[in-house]
């Protein structure tokens, strides 16, 4: 029974936000259960052109920092301002919410790979 309460509140989180939010607990999780680094994760540009290691470009966006206080406000002000801009500003119209989160990271990394 809270199996499907939990199940049912899940699925009505706009999907953008939803896979954002999901991906960036996963990444968290697989640093703080050993699978992976944070030295693995954070942006690098010469291992992405030299080393091709393309996976920095996303896992940079994804990686908040291990589980504890700071991870839980990043978490919260993140899901909360991301749903707020899918569920008003990009009702929709999650393509363009996609776009901008893309635009956005692309700005970043561009503005940061000197």
């Amino acid at each position: 029974m809270a199996y499907q309460t939990i199940r049912q509140e899940y699925l009505q989180i706009p999907i953008v936000t939803r896979v954002y939010s999901t991906a960036c607990i996963i990444t968290t999780l697989s640093v703080h259960l050993d699978i992976v680094t944070p030295f693995q994760l954070y942006f690098n540009p010469k291992l992405i052109f030299e080393h091709y290691q393309l996976w920095r470009i996303c896992t940079t966006f994804l990686f908040f920092g291990t589980f504890g206080f700071n991870f839980l406000f990043n978490m919260i002000f993140t899901f909360r301002y991301c749903r707020m801009l899918e569920e008003n500003s990009f009702r929709g119209r999650s393509s363009d919410f996609v776009m901008m989160f893309l635009f956005g990271g692309t700005v970043l990394v561009v503005s940061f790979s000197k």
